[in-house]
């Protein structure tokens, strides 16, 4: 599902530019991910705020590919140290107010970030955390901390409904919480999803679509035995085609030829209209483990989304998924309740009101431009300001 875009974004202009006819507005995040270079591009040619994005420009992360970047953007060094980050070099932003908000990457592994909210908070500073929030219930101590953790912003900007709904539970004020769930790149998925039409499938026959890292916790063992027991349960031979590579590759196919399942390796995909290609002509994407921004991808194109029930171990964007429609859950861990979840989409059934659910669900909540108007609300509020359209 990751994407690589040659094209680069252009970011606002440096924080000592000389003129600032609107309020303006810092983002904090570690890197530039390519997954955020549509919304970054989108709150660029806000009409409201003017924004100023700082992040590490060689990334922090291997398996995270970072977006281009062009000389607009601020660079802002951070150093890693046992699963923990800091970025010192924005402690000049937080001596004294330079932003009329903040929002920074709300991650309590950024231990820097614990001092610079306080700090701009006491001198009057607004501050917000971009986060995926409360995602599990079940956190004991981590959750704990992250609850501590939350209290030093103002506002929280999540992913989800339900991490707002675990928040009211932890009796974290709910005007404090706002939900501006997430998105890629919408309007290119647009075009290639136009492109796509006429155009003949890369692979024939029926298939499952599976798009991820090929790392253990996919768990992408129990999709390919399945689509072993759905050919052998049925008159015809159900594919699985998996896009993505990892140190998990080798093995997979070992396991694949062992259940004598019919599995494509494809390696990864960059090209949007060769993807766009294999998610529209696929039956249903299937993630074993949890699905995040991979739901985004697939719903864009039309495509069902069947993964696991265990909404404690799922990620935010897992909400778009409202079965039967858009796709279904099975029982985390169960092979025959997978099994039961893919036979649903090797019936005859007339999948275009499904694929229409699925593109409608996107545009009414999962596109930059909505995103942007959701950060853009939670501003206004938090700088008690009015907010129209």
């Amino acid at each position: 599902m990751q994407r690589l875009d040659s094209q680069k974004p252009h970011l606002p202009a440096a924080p000592d530019s000389p003129v600032h006819s609107k309020p303006r507005v810092a983002i904090v995040y570690t890197h530039f991910p390519h997954y955020r270079r549509a919304v970054f591009e989108a709150l660029r040619t806000s009409e409201r705020y003017e924004y100023q994005f700082f992040y590490d420009r060689h990334g922090v992360d291997p398996t995270i590919q970072s977006a281009h970047e062009d000389q607009h953007g601020k660079s802002l060094r951070t150093l890693s140290f046992c699963g923990l980050m800091i970025q010192p070099a924005f402690l000049q932003y937080c001596l004294g107010i330079h932003f009329d908000a903040y929002i920074f990457l709300g991650n309590p592994y950024i231990l820097s970030t614990w001092l610079y909210a306080p700090l701009l908070r006491m001198q009057k500073g607004k501050v917000a955390f971009w986060t995926h929030g409360w995602i599990g219930t079940r956190e004991g101590l981590k959750g704990t901390i992250r609850s501590i953790f939350y209290q030093l912003a103002d506002i929280l900007l999540l992913y989800g409904t339900r991490a707002k709904e675990i928040g009211k539970g932890k009796r974290f004020p709910p005007e404090r919480m706002h939900v501006i769930y997430n998105s890629l790149d919408y309007a290119a998925q647009q075009e290639a999803r136009g492109r796509q039409v006429g155009k003949p499938a890369e692979i024939s026959g029926a298939y499952f679509l599976c798009v991820s890292r090929l790392v253990s916790n996919v768990q992408l063992e129990l999709a390919i035995e399945a689509a072993a027991n759905l050919s052998r349960n049925s008159k015809s031979n159900v594919q699985l085609v998996i896009v993505g590579d990892g140190p998990e590759r080798q093995r997979l196919m070992a396991f694949a030829a062992a259940c004598k399942a019919d599995v494509r390796f494809l390696g990864p995909i960059y090209d949007e209209d060769r993807l766009a290609g294999l998610f529209m002509n696929s039956l249903a994407v299937v993630s074993p483990g949890k699905v995040g921004l991979l739901a985004m991808h697939s719903m864009a194109y039309g495509t069902s989304v069947i993964t696991h029930d265990d909404l404690d171990l799922q990620m935010p964007e897992s909400e778009a998924i409202q079965p039967p429609t858009t796709g279904l859950f099975f029982r985390r861990g169960d092979l025959d309740a997978l099994c039961e979840a893919m036979s649903h989409y090797l019936g005859a059934i007339d999948m275009t009101p499904r694929r229409e659910e699925a593109i409608n669900t996107i545009e009414a909540r999962y596109t930059p431009e909505v995103q942007r108007e959701l950060i853009e609300r939670a501003i206004a509020q938090m700088l008690q300001e009015s907010y129209s359209t």
